[in-house]
């Protein structure tokens, strides 16, 4: 396929997709941005109430911390399974090494942070995960270094030679040759003053280079990423794009050639896209472009398609660099850079609904009753008057002053028009709008924290069932993006490393340094997602380990390691997750980490005249006495926070009993005034 056929394809494709963005979520996406920053709707009307209520923000953020810490709650993001015999130690070292990658190498929480809010706020969330090659100078200066140490110095080819100073600083007599003839020697024996060199010492400014790669993760801008109307997956796309804006300086630092780059055109249509207006309307993105031709920005796409490009009738995934017309970058790829999630997918479908979608109709429904009702107010508390023209001092009566005298001709001049109160009314509206919002959405007050008014005549039994019901919303959320973008997320941060670090590289894992070599992997390992569901509180969790650890204990005691149910190496293990659980990250500051060779010599059968090690069994002793203490520790803060969260119950209790005894006492008062109230007006009537 030569390269005018190809550019015709992928515009075609570009076209297509900018045109299925814009009709499919453009326009939904702008307004979700503008109902989030509660900006008004435009149709204010002056002189009326303009509140804007946040429900879509209410939404967004309240489920913020939840997904939050259901990815964030473990050490371990995901984890990786071996898919064959003696695998297990590989699996457990690229889990390790690919979570410190994501949540250490780069800013892990924050990516995720900002992909779950794209999701829940503009449907979809992207990431995208790249090898980037770094290039580290660092300039150095020696001085009098001799010339063996100056050899030594630039043996191993990082540095290069940037300036250097020659300083004699002596001299000595010069070694005699190897071989020399006999009347050579004689003749240098009777000489009475040796033959002398030069030593000399070295003053030099070296550039260091050091060459190095990584992983790079980063986030996706929504409107910056462009796929196939034809897409249901992101896997099996046959086209998708990061459509960005790129300075023409960047592009030549990319290897591209300047005269080519500078002929590019500057495009403005990615810079004024409604979403980013939307998300910029404060003013913070800059409007004008650069003076600077260097620092100009032009619109480029980074592609990823299914062509047949070597004409096999095969169509293959390639990495095409587009910008002005101008493919600059054509390459064959093995892996799709980009991970995507959806929180409430549709099916068939690549864009689903976000949480905005399902709460901007009750924004809007809310921001008019509560303006109907502050209008009301003011109305109620400054209401219009009829004046006899002729009879009243309009001044006076246009002046409201506390205490103010009002100058009539008759007492009858000024009469109020009356304002009926609609407030009341309203109130069960907004609760009901607020019940659609927590059903929609699975954000309400019992997912976030306990509301004192549940717990009226309500049991533990119920609060536990309502929470877990509001938590059902939650937690298929996070399933969802679990098994999708997450997974194909780590997916391609193993490939990477697989693929291009090519040396071994020592970090510091679990409080010790390791040395990593990810060529000796498996890239194709099974990926589970440590999502935290279905396992508890850590207070739970502790109990669960510590009947664990108490079975385990008694198959070990009866049984011996050598036992075909549990070995010396499994028990360590649940005492690490339990030493986790209790909030501490390094668990082989407390026990010792055992090896599978260690496991595999303690758990063999021993001959039975042999009798046990007194060491171990007091090691045995001592590793329960610590145990026990902390289960009886774990025990005692269970129950003190147990009977602290039933005095807050009874506190919240006696609280809402006391202002529900007040509302009642405002409600007869002001039902009383309005009782004096109509029979005044019957009388002046």
């Amino acid at each position: 396929m030569n390269e005018t056929t190809l550019k015709g394809i992928l515009e075609n494709e570009i076209d297509n997709a900018i045109g299925y963005l814009e009709t499919e979520t453009t326009e939904s996406r702008r307004k979700a941005i503008q109902y989030y920053n509660g900006e008004e709707y435009g149709n204010e009307v002056d002189g009326r109430s303009r509140i804007v209520t946040r429900e879509v923000a209410e939404a967004v953020d309240g489920a913020m911390p939840a997904l939050m810490r259901v990815f964030t709650a473990s050490s371990e993001v995901v984890v990786f399974e071996p898919r064959g015999p003696g695998d297990e130690q590989k699996a457990k070292q690229a889990t390790e090494y690919c979570n410190w990658v994501f949540m250490n190498q780069n800013p892990g929480i924050s990516i995720l942070h900002t992909w779950i809010k794209d999701a829940l706020l503009s449907k979809v969330g992207t990431v995208k995960v790249y090898w980037k090659d770094e290039t580290e100078v660092s300039t150095e200066s020696y001085k009098n270094l001799s010339q063996d140490e100056l050899a030594l110095l630039l043996s191993d080819g990082q540095y290069e030679i940037v300036s250097q100073e020659e300083i004699q600083i002596g001299e000595v007599p010069a070694p005699a040759p190897a071989f020399m003839p006999q009347q050579a020697v004689a003749a240098a024996e009777q000489a009475q003053t040796p033959e002398m060199v030069p030593v000399y010492a070295y003053n030099v400014k070296v550039k260091k280079i050091d060459k190095k790669g990584r992983v790079v993760v980063e986030n996706v801008p929504p409107e910056e990423f462009i796929v196939s109307k034809k897409t249901i997956e992101l896997k099996d796309t046959p086209f998708c794009a990061h459509r960005r804006l790129v300075t023409r300086s960047e592009l030549v630092a990319m290897g591209f050639d300047k005269d080519e780059v500078d002929a590019l055109p500057t495009y403005e249509d990615l810079t004024y896209s409604p979403e980013r207006v939307a998300r910029y309307s404060n003013g913070e993105q800059p409007d004008d472009p650069s003076l600077d031709p260097s620092m100009q920005e032009v619109e480029c796409f980074e592609a990823y398609i299914r062509v047949d490009y070597d004409e096999d009738g095969i169509a293959e995934l390639r990495r095409v660099f587009y910008a002005g017309q101008n493919v600059f970058e054509n390459e064959e790829i093995d892996y799709l850079p980009f991970a995507s999630i959806c929180p409430i997918p549709l099916p068939h479908k690549f864009f689903g609904q976000s949480m905005a979608d399902r709460t901007m109709d009750l924004q809007l429904i809310k921001s008019t009753l509560t303006r109907q009702i502050l209008d009301n107010m003011y109305l109620t508390n400054n209401a219009r008057v009829v004046a006899v023209d002729g009879q009243v001092n309009l001044d006076d009566l246009l002046t409201v002053t506390p205490g103010g005298v009002v100058r009539v001709k008759n007492a009858a001049a000024i009469q109020q028009l009356p304002v009926q109160a609609v407030a009341g009314q309203s109130f069960p509206m907004l609760e009901y709008m607020d019940n659609i919002q927590a059903k929609r959405t699975g954000v309400n007050d019992a997912s976030q924290g306990l509301d004192p008014n549940i717990l009226q005549n309500t049991t533990a039994a119920a609060i536990a069932a309502m929470q877990n019901a509001a938590g059902s919303k939650m937690e298929l959320i996070s399933r969802i993006f679990a098994e999708t973008g997450i997974k194909d997320l780590f997916k391609n941060i193993l490939h990477l490393l697989c693929k291009y670090q090519d040396k071994q590289r020592v970090i510091r894992l679990r409080g010790q340094f390791v040395a990593i070599d990810p060529r000796e992997w498996d890239n194709e390992y099974d990926i589970t997602v440590n999502v935290g569901l279905g396992t508890g509180n850590r207070q739970e969790q502790m109990a669960m380990l510590g009947m664990v650890l108490q079975k385990q204990e008694q198959v070990l005691q009866q049984y011996g390691p050598a036992n075909p149910l549990v070995s010396v190496g499994q028990y360590r293990a649940t005492l690490g997750r339990f030493i986790e659980a209790a909030g501490f990250k390094d668990s082989s500051v407390f026990f010792r980490e055992i090896t599978p060779e260690i496991d595999q010599a303690l758990s063999s059968p021993q001959p039975q005249q042999q009798q046990a090690d007194p060491m171990a069994q007091a090691v045995m002793a001592q590793t329960q006495a610590q145990i026990q203490a902390m289960m009886a520790k774990a025990e005692a803060d269970i129950q003190v926070k147990r009977e602290k969260a039933m005095a807050d119950i009874a506190l919240a209790q006696e609280k809402a009993a006391a202002d529900i005894q007040l509302k009642r006492q405002e409600l007869a008062a002001q039902t009383s005034i309005d009782a004096t109230a109509a029979g005044i007006r019957a009388v002046r009537g």
